[in-house]
Protein backbone atom coordinates (compact mmCIF):
# COMPACT_ATOMS: atom_id res chain seq x y z
CA UNK A 1 0.00 0.00 0.00
CA UNK A 2 1.20 3.67 -1.06
CA UNK A 3 0.44 6.99 0.21
CA UNK A 4 1.48 9.43 -1.26
CA UNK A 5 2.55 12.81 0.16
CA UNK A 6 0.50 15.70 -1.31
CA UNK A 7 2.80 18.71 -2.66
CA UNK A 8 5.95 16.37 -2.25
CA UNK A 9 7.52 14.26 -4.34
CA UNK A 10 8.23 11.54 -1.68
CA UNK A 11 5.53 8.85 -1.01
CA UNK A 12 5.20 6.13 2.16
CA UNK A 13 4.55 2.39 1.93
CA UNK A 14 2.75 0.08 4.07
CA UNK A 15 5.00 -3.08 4.72
CA UNK A 16 1.92 -5.78 4.74
CA UNK A 17 3.25 -8.95 5.77
CA UNK A 18 2.59 -11.16 8.32
CA UNK A 19 5.75 -10.15 10.03
CA UNK A 20 4.97 -6.35 9.63
CA UNK A 21 4.29 -4.41 12.76
CA UNK A 22 2.38 -2.32 10.20
CA UNK A 23 4.56 0.98 10.26
CA UNK A 24 4.73 3.09 7.40
CA UNK A 25 8.38 2.54 5.18
CA UNK A 26 10.01 5.73 3.40
CA UNK A 27 13.78 7.66 2.92
CA UNK A 28 14.62 8.36 6.57
CA UNK A 29 16.66 11.36 5.13
CA UNK A 30 13.02 12.57 3.26
CA UNK A 31 10.88 11.44 6.31
CA UNK A 32 12.90 13.70 8.04
CA UNK A 33 12.97 17.06 6.13
CA UNK A 34 9.30 16.40 5.77
CA UNK A 35 8.36 15.70 9.31
CA UNK A 36 10.79 16.66 11.36
CA UNK A 37 8.54 19.91 12.07
CA UNK A 38 11.57 22.29 12.59
CA UNK A 39 10.49 24.65 9.94
CA UNK A 40 6.62 25.34 9.33
CA UNK A 41 4.86 27.78 7.51
CA UNK A 42 3.65 29.31 11.73
CA UNK A 43 7.13 28.64 12.79
CA UNK A 44 8.63 30.62 9.96
CA UNK A 45 6.32 33.40 10.51
CA UNK A 46 8.10 33.83 14.05
CA UNK A 47 10.96 34.96 11.77
CA UNK A 48 10.71 38.80 11.66
CA UNK A 49 11.67 39.47 8.25
CA UNK A 50 9.41 36.97 7.07
CA UNK A 51 6.45 38.52 8.76
CA UNK A 52 7.73 41.75 7.41
CA UNK A 53 7.42 40.33 3.71
CA UNK A 54 4.39 38.70 4.15
CA UNK A 55 2.83 41.17 6.02
CA UNK A 56 3.45 43.76 3.35
CA UNK A 57 2.12 41.65 0.43
CA UNK A 58 -1.08 40.62 2.52
CA UNK A 59 -1.83 44.45 3.51
CA UNK A 60 -0.94 45.95 -0.16
CA UNK A 61 -3.35 43.39 -1.77
CA UNK A 62 -5.96 44.00 0.55
CA UNK A 63 -5.76 47.88 1.23
CA UNK A 64 -6.49 48.49 -3.25
CA UNK A 65 -9.84 48.31 -3.90
CA UNK A 66 -11.00 45.11 -5.98
CA UNK A 67 -13.92 46.13 -8.54
CA UNK A 68 -15.53 44.60 -10.97
CA UNK A 69 -16.25 46.93 -14.49
CA UNK A 70 -18.93 46.28 -17.44
CA UNK A 71 -17.59 47.50 -20.41
CA UNK A 72 -19.60 49.83 -22.07
CA UNK A 73 -19.27 51.96 -25.77
CA UNK A 74 -18.06 54.55 -24.05
CA UNK A 75 -15.32 52.71 -21.68
CA UNK A 76 -15.22 50.72 -18.50
CA UNK A 77 -17.47 51.51 -15.22
CA UNK A 78 -18.49 50.17 -12.18
CA UNK A 79 -20.65 47.14 -12.27
CA UNK A 80 -21.94 48.63 -8.74
CA UNK A 81 -25.54 46.45 -9.57
CA UNK A 82 -23.91 43.31 -10.35
CA UNK A 83 -24.43 40.98 -6.89
CA UNK A 84 -20.37 40.17 -7.47
CA UNK A 85 -19.83 43.54 -7.15
CA UNK A 86 -20.42 43.99 -3.50
CA UNK A 87 -19.27 40.34 -2.79
CA UNK A 88 -15.72 41.74 -3.74
CA UNK A 89 -15.44 45.22 -2.82
CA UNK A 90 -17.09 44.93 0.58
CA UNK A 91 -18.35 41.42 1.90
CA UNK A 92 -17.08 37.90 0.53
CA UNK A 93 -18.98 36.71 3.54
CA UNK A 94 -21.23 37.43 6.23
CA UNK A 95 -17.95 36.97 8.56
CA UNK A 96 -15.31 39.55 7.08
CA UNK A 97 -14.52 42.97 5.40
CA UNK A 98 -13.00 42.23 1.89
CA UNK A 99 -9.69 43.84 3.18
CA UNK A 100 -9.41 40.89 5.58
CA UNK A 101 -10.63 37.83 3.30
CA UNK A 102 -7.77 39.47 0.57
CA UNK A 103 -5.38 39.55 3.74
CA UNK A 104 -5.72 36.05 4.73
CA UNK A 105 -5.40 34.82 1.53
CA UNK A 106 -2.53 36.91 0.06
CA UNK A 107 -1.24 35.85 3.72
CA UNK A 108 -1.63 32.16 3.01
CA UNK A 109 -0.27 32.66 -1.08
CA UNK A 110 3.17 33.77 0.70
CA UNK A 111 3.73 31.52 3.31
CA UNK A 112 2.09 27.91 1.90
CA UNK A 113 2.50 28.95 -1.67
CA UNK A 114 -1.19 28.68 -2.38
CA UNK A 115 -4.19 30.19 -1.46
CA UNK A 116 -8.16 28.67 -1.43
CA UNK A 117 -11.13 29.74 -0.91
CA UNK A 118 -14.70 27.98 -1.47
CA UNK A 119 -17.09 28.97 -3.33
CA UNK A 120 -20.98 29.08 -2.00
CA UNK A 121 -23.41 28.90 -4.93
CA UNK A 122 -26.99 30.11 -4.13
CA UNK A 123 -30.06 28.10 -5.47
CA UNK A 124 -29.39 29.42 -8.88
CA UNK A 125 -25.86 28.63 -9.43
CA UNK A 126 -24.96 32.37 -8.24
CA UNK A 127 -21.91 33.02 -6.27
CA UNK A 128 -23.04 33.67 -2.93
CA UNK A 129 -20.13 33.45 -0.20
CA UNK A 130 -16.58 32.88 -0.46
CA UNK A 131 -14.84 31.29 2.37
CA UNK A 132 -10.74 31.50 2.96
CA UNK A 133 -9.78 27.83 3.82
CA UNK A 134 -6.28 27.08 5.47
CA UNK A 135 -3.73 26.06 2.97
CA UNK A 136 -2.47 23.20 5.20
CA UNK A 137 -5.92 21.09 5.44
CA UNK A 138 -6.16 21.60 1.34
CA UNK A 139 -4.90 19.08 -1.50
CA UNK A 140 -5.85 18.90 -4.82
CA UNK A 141 -6.09 16.04 -6.63
CA UNK A 142 -6.69 14.96 -10.22
CA UNK A 143 -8.22 11.68 -11.39
CA UNK A 144 -5.94 8.95 -13.15
CA UNK A 145 -9.43 7.80 -14.83
CA UNK A 146 -10.59 11.38 -15.92
CA UNK A 147 -8.30 13.89 -15.14
CA UNK A 148 -10.86 15.68 -13.87
CA UNK A 149 -9.35 18.07 -11.24
CA UNK A 150 -10.63 18.26 -7.21
CA UNK A 151 -9.95 19.42 -4.02
CA UNK A 152 -10.00 17.34 -0.90
CA UNK A 153 -10.62 19.71 1.96
CA UNK A 154 -10.87 19.77 5.80
CA UNK A 155 -13.09 22.79 6.98
CA UNK A 156 -13.18 24.30 9.95
CA UNK A 157 -15.72 22.19 11.95
CA UNK A 158 -13.46 19.33 10.93
CA UNK A 159 -15.80 17.99 8.00
CA UNK A 160 -14.02 16.27 5.54
CA UNK A 161 -15.76 17.92 1.84
CA UNK A 162 -14.51 17.00 -1.83
CA UNK A 163 -14.48 20.19 -3.77
CA UNK A 164 -15.06 20.53 -7.57
CA UNK A 165 -12.77 22.68 -9.67
CA UNK A 166 -15.44 25.42 -10.24
CA UNK A 167 -16.14 25.10 -6.53
CA UNK A 168 -12.62 26.53 -5.47
CA UNK A 169 -10.49 30.01 -5.83
CA UNK A 170 -7.59 29.10 -6.04
CA UNK A 171 -4.35 31.32 -6.50
CA UNK A 172 -0.88 29.47 -6.53
CA UNK A 173 2.30 30.73 -6.58
CA UNK A 174 5.59 29.32 -8.23
CA UNK A 175 4.86 25.52 -8.97
CA UNK A 176 5.82 23.20 -11.99
CA UNK A 177 2.71 21.07 -12.65
CA UNK A 178 -0.05 23.06 -13.38
CA UNK A 179 -2.27 22.83 -9.95
CA UNK A 180 0.12 24.12 -6.85
CA UNK A 181 2.58 26.48 -6.20
CA UNK A 182 5.61 25.53 -3.72
CA UNK A 183 6.01 26.84 0.22
CA UNK A 184 8.76 29.21 -0.06
CA UNK A 185 9.33 28.42 3.61
CA UNK A 186 9.61 24.30 2.61
CA UNK A 187 12.01 25.35 -0.41
CA UNK A 188 14.23 27.08 1.32
CA UNK A 189 13.98 26.04 4.32
CA UNK A 190 17.64 25.71 5.22
CA UNK A 191 17.80 29.59 4.79
CA UNK A 192 14.05 29.88 7.22
CA UNK A 193 16.05 26.96 9.73
CA UNK A 194 19.38 29.27 10.02
CA UNK A 195 17.10 32.21 10.90
CA UNK A 196 15.02 30.14 13.24
CA UNK A 197 19.09 29.02 14.65
CA UNK A 198 20.13 32.66 15.18
CA UNK A 199 16.96 33.63 16.52
CA UNK A 200 17.50 30.69 19.35
CA UNK A 201 20.91 32.02 19.82
CA UNK A 202 20.15 35.50 20.30
CA UNK A 203 17.31 34.52 23.14
CA UNK A 204 19.67 32.59 24.93
CA UNK A 205 22.75 34.74 24.00
CA UNK A 206 20.55 37.39 26.38
CA UNK A 207 18.85 35.42 28.74
CA UNK A 208 22.30 34.15 29.98
CA UNK A 209 23.17 38.04 31.10
CA UNK A 210 24.39 38.96 27.48
CA UNK A 211 27.89 37.62 28.10
CA UNK A 212 29.25 34.47 27.62
CA UNK A 213 30.23 31.84 30.55
CA UNK A 214 32.79 32.59 33.17
CA UNK A 215 35.35 30.33 35.16
CA UNK A 216 35.44 29.84 38.46
CA UNK A 217 39.08 28.64 39.85
CA UNK A 218 39.79 27.13 43.34
CA UNK A 219 43.13 27.07 44.36
CA UNK A 220 42.73 23.46 46.03
CA UNK A 221 40.53 20.67 44.62
CA UNK A 222 36.78 20.26 44.63
CA UNK A 223 34.69 16.85 44.63
CA UNK A 224 32.33 16.56 41.76
CA UNK A 225 29.04 16.95 44.19
CA UNK A 226 30.73 20.27 45.38
CA UNK A 227 32.24 21.14 41.85
CA UNK A 228 27.80 20.42 41.09
CA UNK A 229 26.17 22.39 44.10
CA UNK A 230 28.99 25.87 43.55
CA UNK A 231 27.92 25.79 40.10
CA UNK A 232 24.00 25.93 40.04
CA UNK A 233 24.52 28.42 43.46
CA UNK A 234 26.55 30.35 41.26
CA UNK A 235 24.08 30.25 38.07
CA UNK A 236 20.73 30.96 40.19
CA UNK A 237 22.60 34.12 41.82
CA UNK A 238 24.41 35.83 38.58
CA UNK A 239 23.75 34.12 35.51
CA UNK A 240 20.55 36.14 33.52
CA UNK A 241 19.41 39.99 32.80
CA UNK A 242 17.87 40.06 35.94
CA UNK A 243 21.15 39.54 38.17
CA UNK A 244 23.36 41.43 35.95
CA UNK A 245 25.70 43.89 37.17
CA UNK A 246 25.36 41.92 41.02
CA UNK A 247 28.53 41.96 43.22
CA UNK A 248 29.80 38.22 43.12
CA UNK A 249 30.94 37.18 46.62
CA UNK A 250 33.80 34.01 46.61
CA UNK A 251 34.80 31.47 49.15
CA UNK A 252 38.02 29.84 49.97
CA UNK A 253 39.89 31.70 47.63
CA UNK A 254 38.34 31.09 44.59
CA UNK A 255 38.57 33.70 41.62
CA UNK A 256 36.38 34.41 38.79
CA UNK A 257 37.85 35.07 35.19
CA UNK A 258 34.80 35.75 32.49
CA UNK A 259 35.55 34.50 28.82
CA UNK A 260 34.27 37.37 26.80
CA UNK A 261 33.22 37.20 23.07
CA UNK A 262 31.44 40.18 22.14
CA UNK A 263 28.67 39.68 19.96
CA UNK A 264 30.33 41.24 17.03
CA UNK A 265 33.02 38.94 17.30
CA UNK A 266 30.79 36.10 16.76
CA UNK A 267 29.51 37.99 13.60
CA UNK A 268 25.82 37.79 15.31
CA UNK A 269 25.02 41.11 14.46
CA UNK A 270 25.79 40.68 11.13
CA UNK A 271 24.28 36.95 10.23
CA UNK A 272 21.30 39.19 11.42
CA UNK A 273 21.69 41.46 8.70
CA UNK A 274 22.24 38.81 6.12
CA UNK A 275 19.32 36.94 7.00
CA UNK A 276 17.24 40.10 6.49
CA UNK A 277 18.35 40.68 3.09
CA UNK A 278 18.10 37.22 2.02
CA UNK A 279 14.56 36.59 3.09
CA UNK A 280 14.09 39.97 1.33
CA UNK A 281 15.06 38.56 -1.73
CA UNK A 282 13.58 35.33 -1.95
CA UNK A 283 9.94 37.33 -1.62
CA UNK A 284 11.02 40.26 -3.88
CA UNK A 285 10.86 42.82 -1.31
CA UNK A 286 13.06 46.02 -1.39
CA UNK A 287 15.30 45.66 2.12
CA UNK A 288 13.84 49.55 3.46
CA UNK A 289 10.08 48.23 3.12
CA UNK A 290 11.19 45.77 5.77
CA UNK A 291 12.95 48.44 7.88
CA UNK A 292 16.74 47.31 6.70
CA UNK A 293 17.60 51.10 6.16
CA UNK A 294 21.68 50.49 6.07
CA UNK A 295 21.77 50.90 1.76
CA UNK A 296 18.80 53.29 1.28
CA UNK A 297 19.12 56.80 0.41
CA UNK A 298 17.01 59.35 -0.27
CA UNK A 299 17.76 59.01 -4.10
CA UNK A 300 16.87 55.28 -4.59
CA UNK A 301 13.90 54.36 -2.05
CA UNK A 302 11.61 55.75 -4.66
CA UNK A 303 12.49 54.25 -7.29
CA UNK A 304 12.87 51.05 -5.20
CA UNK A 305 9.32 51.18 -4.21
CA UNK A 306 8.41 51.84 -8.13
CA UNK A 307 10.23 48.81 -8.65
CA UNK A 308 8.24 46.77 -6.43
CA UNK A 309 4.93 48.03 -7.44
CA UNK A 310 5.78 47.32 -11.06
CA UNK A 311 7.69 43.86 -10.42
CA UNK A 312 6.08 42.49 -7.65
CA UNK A 313 2.60 43.71 -6.62
CA UNK A 314 1.31 43.99 -10.16
CA UNK A 315 2.16 40.56 -11.06
CA UNK A 316 0.57 38.89 -7.81
CA UNK A 317 -2.90 41.15 -9.04
CA UNK A 318 -2.83 39.61 -12.65
CA UNK A 319 -2.63 36.33 -11.01
CA UNK A 320 -5.68 37.22 -8.67
CA UNK A 321 -7.55 38.55 -11.35
CA UNK A 322 -7.15 35.98 -13.80
CA UNK A 323 -8.42 33.34 -11.34
CA UNK A 324 -11.63 35.56 -9.88
CA UNK A 325 -12.63 35.71 -13.76
CA UNK A 326 -12.01 32.59 -14.44
CA UNK A 327 -14.14 30.96 -11.68
CA UNK A 328 -16.40 33.72 -10.53
CA UNK A 329 -17.53 34.91 -14.17
CA UNK A 330 -18.90 32.45 -16.70
CA UNK A 331 -18.63 32.89 -20.51
CA UNK A 332 -21.00 35.38 -21.76
CA UNK A 333 -20.34 37.50 -18.28
CA UNK A 334 -16.31 37.62 -19.34
CA UNK A 335 -17.18 39.14 -22.07
CA UNK A 336 -19.20 41.87 -20.65
CA UNK A 337 -17.63 42.13 -17.44
CA UNK A 338 -13.48 42.40 -15.88
CA UNK A 339 -12.21 42.19 -12.61
CA UNK A 340 -9.46 44.58 -11.49
CA UNK A 341 -7.66 46.51 -8.78
CA UNK A 342 -7.74 49.74 -8.65
CA UNK A 343 -3.39 50.37 -8.68
CA UNK A 344 -4.02 54.19 -8.64
CA UNK A 345 -3.25 54.60 -4.79
CA UNK A 346 -0.18 52.11 -4.92
CA UNK A 347 1.44 54.51 -7.62
CA UNK A 348 0.10 57.64 -6.54
CA UNK A 349 3.25 60.21 -5.88
CA UNK A 350 3.41 63.32 -3.95
CA UNK A 351 1.43 66.00 -4.70
CA UNK A 352 3.63 68.08 -6.62
CA UNK A 353 4.52 65.36 -8.54
CA UNK A 354 0.79 64.76 -9.20
CA UNK A 355 -0.28 68.44 -9.98
CA UNK A 356 2.25 68.68 -12.31
CA UNK A 357 1.13 65.31 -14.48
CA UNK A 358 -2.61 66.79 -14.25
CA UNK A 359 -1.05 69.82 -15.64
CA UNK A 360 0.18 68.00 -18.13
CA UNK A 361 -2.96 66.01 -18.77
CA UNK A 362 -5.43 68.78 -18.84
CA UNK A 363 -2.77 70.88 -21.16
CA UNK A 364 -2.99 68.30 -23.94
CA UNK A 365 -6.40 67.63 -23.88
CA UNK A 366 -6.74 63.45 -22.42
CA UNK A 367 -7.87 64.92 -18.90
CA UNK A 368 -10.86 67.38 -17.96
CA UNK A 369 -10.90 68.94 -14.65
CA UNK A 370 -13.84 66.26 -13.32
CA UNK A 371 -11.41 64.02 -14.39
CA UNK A 372 -8.53 65.12 -12.56
CA UNK A 373 -11.38 66.38 -9.46
CA UNK A 374 -12.20 62.71 -8.96
CA UNK A 375 -8.63 61.41 -8.85
CA UNK A 376 -8.11 63.81 -5.60
CA UNK A 377 -11.76 62.33 -4.45
CA UNK A 378 -13.68 65.41 -5.25
CA UNK A 379 -16.91 66.57 -6.77
CA UNK A 380 -17.44 67.98 -10.15
CA UNK A 381 -17.70 71.98 -10.94
CA UNK A 382 -19.67 73.68 -13.58
CA UNK A 383 -17.95 72.92 -17.19
CA UNK A 384 -15.47 70.65 -15.47
CA UNK A 385 -16.11 68.04 -18.73
CA UNK A 386 -15.34 70.50 -20.74
CA UNK A 387 -11.46 69.18 -22.55
CA UNK A 388 -9.00 71.87 -24.03
CA UNK A 389 -6.07 71.45 -26.53
CA UNK A 390 -3.59 73.32 -27.75
CA UNK A 391 -3.99 76.13 -30.33
CA UNK A 392 -0.78 75.31 -32.38
CA UNK A 393 -1.51 71.63 -33.15
CA UNK A 394 -4.72 70.19 -35.34
CA UNK A 395 -5.06 66.44 -36.14
CA UNK A 396 -4.10 64.65 -38.88
CA UNK A 397 -7.11 64.73 -41.30
CA UNK A 398 -7.27 68.61 -40.99
CA UNK A 399 -3.77 68.93 -41.11
CA UNK A 400 -4.00 67.05 -44.47
CA UNK A 401 -6.68 69.76 -46.16
CA UNK A 402 -4.59 72.47 -44.37
CA UNK A 403 -0.81 71.26 -46.56
CA UNK A 404 -2.86 71.09 -49.45
CA UNK A 405 -4.31 74.33 -49.69
CA UNK A 406 -1.14 76.13 -48.61
CA UNK A 407 0.40 74.06 -51.21
CA UNK A 408 -2.02 75.10 -53.70
CA UNK A 409 -1.72 78.88 -52.41
CA UNK A 410 2.11 78.74 -52.60
CA UNK A 411 1.92 77.13 -55.97
CA UNK A 412 -0.45 80.22 -57.38
CA UNK A 413 1.69 82.62 -56.02
CA UNK A 414 4.78 81.44 -58.12
CA UNK A 415 2.61 81.42 -61.25
CA UNK A 416 1.83 84.79 -60.54
CA UNK A 417 5.49 86.42 -60.10
CA UNK A 418 6.43 84.06 -62.83
CA UNK A 419 3.91 85.98 -65.21
CA UNK A 420 5.57 89.39 -64.11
Amino acid sequence: MELRIPFTNLSLRMNLSAKSDGRWLGSADDLGTVFNGRVTEEKALGIDAVFACVNLYARTLASMPLLLYEKTPDGKRRAVNHPLYRLLHNEPNPNMTSHNFRKIMEASLKLWGNAYAWIEFDNSWRVKYLWPLLPGNVFPQRSLQTGELFYDAVLYNGENRRFRAYEMVHIPGLGFDGISGRSPVRQFAETMGFNLDIKSYGRKFFKNGARPSGVLQHPGSLSEEAQKRLENKFDKRYSGIENTGKTILLEEGMTYHQIGVPPEEAQFIESRKYSVEEIARIYGVPPHMIGDLEHATFSNIESQDINFAKHSIVPECVNWEQELMRKLLNDDEQARYEIEFNMEGLVRGDMESRYRAYAIGRQWGFLTADDIRAKENMSNVDGGGITYVPLNMISSELADSYWKARITEMTAKAKGVKKE
